[in-house]
This record gives structure tokens, C-alpha cells and sequence, in this order.
């Protein structure tokens, strides 16, 4: 279970602002809340501020997941199921631990990035023909 204390928002902190997310991803209320239950609060007990604080963490923990990791789940994964599955069907057992193999989902994201590119810059040009 996740012990949200002022050591764990410390940690938090520390790591946001050595990514330089910190500011860019939070409000100065964001902000200004985390540092005072830093600073105040050990343990916080309030039902209202643990889920204020669980969103503040939520917000930077996304930023702070990098654009691959990013892909692996939104492209890698999605493949690496779809590639599975096939496999199952025509008879590999072992196929089943494929959809799961952080290393194949990561090898059909990078395998699939020139296509990516292609989709975004065609989402760019659209974009920028319209009224």
C-alpha cells in the first residue's frame, strides 16, 4: 500500500523539479499545497486533502512518464496483444507471455516510430490547411 507521508511528496518534489516538470506541470496552489503538507503535515488524515494530494501526484507522475514509455502502451501494448493472440490461434503457447514482454512491446514501438511520424505529420498538415 502506498504510504502517502511528507517523505513520499518530498521524494516527489525532488524528482519533478530535477525534471524540470515541477513548475511546468503545476499550478502555484498545486504548488504551494504540497510544500506546506511538506512541511506541516506528517501523515495526512483529511479524506478531502489525501485526494487533493492523490490528484497533484497522479498530474506529475504523467508528465513525468517518457514520450517511448508513452508509446509502448498507447501503440507497443495494443500490438503486442494483437500479435499474441494470433499467435495463439495458430497454436503457441508460449505466445500467451508476449503480450506482457516489456522488451517485444518496446521492439514493435521503436519498430513502428517511422510510421508514427508519418501519421503525426500528415495529422500536422491537415491541421494546418483548415479554416
Amino acid at each position: 500500500m502506498l504510504s502517502l507521508d511528507s517523505r513520499y511528496l518530498a521524494r516527489i518534489r525532488l524528482e519533478a523539479l530535477r525534471r524540470h516538470v515541477w513548475f511546468k506541470a503545476l499550478s502555484s496552489l498545486e504548488r504551494g499545497l504540497v510544500d506546506f503538507v511538506i512541511r506541516v503535515v506528517d501523515r495526512p488524515r483529511s479524506l478531502k486533502l489525501i485526494e487533493a494530494l492523490a490528484r497533484i501526484i497522479v498530474k506529475v507522475k504523467k508528465v513525468m512518464i517518457s514520450p517511448l514509455r508513452r508509446l509502448m502502451e498507447q501503440v507497443g501494448k495494443p500490438l503486442a496483444r494483437r500479435i499474441s493472440m494470433i499467435a495463439l490461434r495458430w497454436g503457441n503457447r508460449s505466445a500467451a507471455e508476449w503480450a506482457r514482454d516489456e522488451g517485444f512491446i518496446r521492439y514493435l514501438t521503436i519498430m513502428n516510430l517511422p510510421e508514427l511520424k508519418k501519421h503525426a505529420a500528415l495529422d500536422a498538415l491537415c491541421r494546418s490547411k483548415m479554416p
